[in-house]
């Protein structure tokens, strides 16, 4: 908002010196000025569009999912990446989902989530991205313990952009994958999480219980 203020501002000041040197009919004058104005004024101008463009930026994602006793490479296996907004006030500060993007390992247990910058008047910035990665008859990351972000250190996020191999644990009873269901989904729209909802609900039907309910607006 400040940056489009001071591209009024020199708007304001241009037009009127310009307007008044073409009135006085200088028009050798008129032209070196405009020349030098355009050389003063046209990296400024630039900078603060750039600035001031509304869109905002999620990023990568790339690994590989293995199985933590066999490290075999687990295939189908849903990575949902949520992209979260902060905002930051006096009483401390709120983060919530604005954004998300999915897929599927392949069957070397690899995926990529690509980089994407999006145009957006709602949104604007970088938002923090978390990946959660889902499959059935095991231990979800990151809130089973027994997963693991190779080369991450716990309690942290692993990093975008950085290729990181995730150990999943196999589920041997029905009670440890009763515990390990997801039982809410975060404030997203169902397209943007498809296959991930969908493996969910498969577990869910796997174990005999209702899955998570998708609005029929959304289906």
């Amino acid at each position: 908002m400040k940056g489009v203020l001071c591209l009024i501002i020199l708007l304001i000041i241009y037009i009127p010196i310009t307007y008044f040197i073409i009135k006085k009919g200088k028009k050798k004058v008129v032209k070196i000025i405009l020349i030098a104005l355009a050389l003063l004024f046209s990296p400024i101008i630039s900078l603060i569009i750039w600035f001031n463009i509304p869109y905002y930026y999620l990023a990568p994602f790339e690994g590989k999912v293995i199985d933590t006793d066999t490290r075999q490479p687990i295939e189908g296996a849903a990575v949902l990446a949520v992209y979260y907004k902060t905002v930051y006030a006096i009483a401390g500060s709120n983060s919530y989902p604005v954004d998300a993007q999915e897929t599927l390992t392949d069957k070397n247990g690899e995926f990529k989530i690509p980089e994407i910058t999006k145009w957006s008047w709602g949104q604007k910035g970088y938002p923090e991205g978390h990946i959660v990665i889902f499959k059935p008859g095991y231990g979800v990351f990151p809130d089973h313990r027994g997963t693991i972000a190779v080369g991450v250190d716990s309690g942290w996020w692993p990093p975008p952009g950085k290729y990181t191999v995730y150990e999943l644990p196999k589920l041997k009873t029905r009670e440890e994958r009763k515990d390990n269901l997801i039982f809410s989904r975060p404030d997203i729209p169902y397209k943007k999480m498809r296959n991930f909802i969908n493996l969910i609900n498969e577990e869910y039907s796997t174990l005999g219980l209702p899955g998570i309910s998708i609005p029929k607006k959304e289906r």
